[in-house]
């Protein structure tokens, strides 16, 4: 038995990007990480589409095929909305004890320099916003949606 193809991606969509976005609000990512990515959901959305390699079908035709936006966009979605919830928390609460940590002394040889918090500094340095200001800005949940719309839209195409 054979599916239609719309089926397919509304079952990649619930059940496979689902799981694989699981916790992305606090991923912190860089361009290897973007990259495989993308990469892993072209090649789902490639073969539910049965586009062979030679067939030269670019990425944005698939997201316009499929109605499916850029993952990364998603990432940064989610990960800029949880900052507005985060920021939205009583002082008291963990998360928003952590956003606040600054750990003293050096990373030790071979660790990462990237952490979630220097990835949304660079985000915000996009945006030309500073903590301060993002924290004024999530207490009004309209005009913080309007924010993360604009800096991470999600329509599809965008590639």
């Amino acid at each position: 038995m054979e599916y239609k193809t719309r089926t397919k991606i509304n079952i990649y969509k619930s059940n496979v990007r689902s799981v694989l976005l699981y916790g992305s609000e606090t991923w912190k990512t860089n361009t290897k990480c973007e990259s495989r990515l993308r990469g892993f959901e072209g090649r789902c959305l490639r073969r539910i589409l049965q586009i062979r390699w030679e067939q030269r079908v670019t990425n944005a035709e698939i997201a316009q095929r499929t109605g499916i936006n850029n993952i990364n966009d998603e990432v940064k979605r989610r990960r800029w909305k949880w900052l507005g919830h985060v920021f939205r928390m009583q002082k008291k609460r963990h998360p928003y004890a952590a956003l606040k940590w600054n750990p003293s002394g050096k990373r030790e040889a071979g660790r990462p320099r990237e952490t979630w918090r220097r990835t949304m500094e660079r985000e915000m340095a996009e945006l030309g916003k500073t903590w301060h200001e993002l924290k004024y800005l999530a207490q009004d949940r309209s005009g913080w949606q309007k924010l993360v719309c604009a800096y991470a839209p999600q329509g599809a195409g965008r590639d």
